[in-house]
């Protein structure tokens, strides 16, 4: 890859998203921030990111985009690619978190859940991928979190769609590597992002009446994270904006498959244990070679 990198953001209009733009498009990449209803209820973010863009120069643009929406998604990455002619990088920020009791959670709430965590990643990685394998290159960033590899009970949706996400990250991560395309996972702690602001109440509220006192403890939760995220030793998420530019600086081949971020409980053995048991995996089904890095030569990085 060279410098100047043509990024595709998802969920920039807060939070991690919005570091990572800013931080990227001024180290000069070329950056596309997409948000959801980005002339509707997210119009003020938009516009501060294309003032912010006017006012120092930056290659940054703003597009809508509905994780959610296949007609959405198709249509950001056929903008993108018209406008700078590649993608070089994803990065699958988007997402949501609901805090409950499990079982009070209906079917369709978590089908909406999984909508946005999950395929909405899976979605975006399958629109850039033909564009990558034309290229030869590309890198998928997909952000997940401590609660993909630990579970959190009563925030057991979100672990449960960040598991799910992590499985598929790191089948790619196998499959396309010897392809010359990357695939990652991003796993920060608790930062202070504002991804609280979009948690659902469980809508059948039957279904909370025989854990008695026990249904009081999401609410708990939720006090007690708002309160670390607003306290003085919250974590500024400038640090994964920070590693993520860090990452996409770093040679094909040399990244790591998984990256913890910030104040995590205990995760790093964990990630060690799977990828030993992994390796096992690959090793007694003979994979480790057929799916080695090569480097495509250079008529066919050109081609």
């Amino acid at each position: 890859m060279s410098s100047q990198q043509v990024v595709l953001v998802t969920g920039s209009s807060s939070g991690f998203g919005r570091r990572i733009v800013e931080t990227l498009a001024r180290q000069g990449h070329n950056v596309f921030a997409s948000m959801r209803e980005a002339t509707g209820r997210n119009a003020a973010h938009a516009q501060a990111l294309r003032e912010l863009a006017q006012r120092e120069q930056l290659a940054l643009s703003v597009l809508d985009l509905d994780v959610t929406s296949d007609t959405s998604v198709d249509q950001a990455v056929q903008s993108v690619l018209e406008q700078a002619g590649r993608i070089d990088v994803l990065i699958n920020n988007a997402g949501i978190v609901y805090t409950g009791v499990t079982e009070a959670y209906t079917l369709e709430q978590v089908q909406a859940h999984m909508e946005v965590n999950f395929f909405g990643q899976l979605r975006l990685d399958r629109a850039v991928l033909p564009a990558m394998h034309r290229q030869h290159s590309g890198l998928l960033i997909h952000m997940s979190s401590v609660s993909g590899g630990l579970l959190f009970p009563f925030v057991t949706l979100y672990s449960a769609s960040k598991m799910a996400l992590e499985a598929v990250a790191e089948g790619y991560h196998y499959e396309l590597t010897a392809l010359g395309i990357e695939s990652i996972i991003l796993e920060p702690g608790l930062f202070a992002t504002g991804l609280l602001r979009g948690q659902q109440e469980p809508h059948d509220q039957e279904r909370l009446i025989p854990y008695g006192e026990l249904a009081n403890i999401p609410a708990q939760i939720l006090h007690n994270t708002e309160a670390a995220n607003s306290g003085p030793e919250a974590q500024d998420p400038q640090l994964v904006a920070n590693v993520v530019a860090d990452l996409i600086a770093q040679p094909r081949g040399t990244r790591p498959l998984r990256t913890i971020i910030g104040t995590e409980p205990g995760l790093a053995p964990v990630n060690v244990a799977k990828a030993q048991a992994q390796q096992s995996v690959l090793d007694s089904w003979g994979l480790r070679q057929p799916l080695a890095f090569k480097i495509p030569d250079k008529e066919t990085q050109e081609r």
